[in-house]
């Protein structure tokens, strides 16, 4: 793995658990802003062609969201 792959990994666990405070507490504004943070590093890791099928299920996972497929071809 790159080391920009490592850094995204490093930064998508101090999302998730700055999440998972921001729930604990009850901060919705928070929470939402902290989603849309993993949302943009899943954007960043596709614009630099880092596999972006783990960030994906992370965000998933995160926001209850159902997964979008992609037929081949159209990614």
């Amino acid at each position: 793995m790159s080391e920009f792959a490592d850094q995204l990994d490093t930064r998508i666990a101090d999302v998730r658990h700055r999440l998972n405070e921001a729930r604990t507490a009850g901060d919705d504004f928070l929470v939402e802003t902290l989603i849309d943070e993993l949302e943009n590093l899943l954007a960043l890791a596709d614009r630099n062609d880092v596999d972006t099928g783990p960030i994906a299920e992370v965000i998933q996972a995160e926001t209850g969201a159902i997964p979008i497929i992609v037929e081949p071809g159209q990614a």
